[in-house]
């Protein structure tokens, strides 16, 4: 099936799988201490806590498919996640084979994500559609692949050109090019 002839719901999965997979190539391609490391004094979360934090948010995402709400706040925090890279790539593997599984409907939903620090302030749901929150997953990711480039070049390494980059700037950069 092409791009033209798939859903919207379709194709936001599959450009969420593409965006999975990159940073499963970037994660195999990295030593155990490159996953690991952080620098306290310029970053606290280290590679392995930026792709458990975005693992975890497809993870609750999927989970909340099975009903109507999504709640981004009850990810488990599963430390193998950020601890262990070849426990990552299986990770990705298991959300790319249930996104596959993701009805090509789009319905509405139900979503709950802090929006205060302050324990004792209730935080409340909003309204919106598994599309729209394919849209955030992606925008998510990407946001957080930028600050893992980034960490990729304070240890000296070279993520690929297009990672952590928005869809809009690499648009942006293939018409000036062109």
């Amino acid at each position: 099936m092409s791009e033209r002839e798939m859903t919207d719901t379709e194709t936001l999965v599959q450009l969420n799988i593409e965006h999975l997979r990159q940073g499963q190539r970037m994660v195999a391609n990295l030593d155990e201490h490159a996953y690991l490391r952080c620098d306290p004094g310029v970053y606290k979360s280290g590679i392995g806590e930026h792709v458990r934090h975005i693992l975890e948010h497809y993870q609750m995402f999927l989970q909340g498919c099975a009903g109507t709400v999504i709640d981004y706040d009850a990810r488990e925090r599963d430390m193998r996640i950020s601890a262990d890279r070849k426990f990552a790539i299986a990770v990705i593997d298991s959300i790319v084979s249930n996104l596959h599984k993701l009805s090509a409907s789009d319905r509405d939903v139900h979503v709950k994500m802090s929006t205060s620090h302050d324990l004792d302030r209730n935080t409340p749901y909003s309204k919106s559609t598994f599309k729209r929150e394919l849209q955030y997953l992606q925008a998510h990711t990407i946001h957080h692949f930028a600050l893992i480039a980034f960490i990729l070049r304070l240890q000296g390494l070279a993520p690929a050109d297009d990672f952590g980059v928005a869809p809009s700037t690499l648009q942006y950069i293939q018409a000036t090019q062109a």
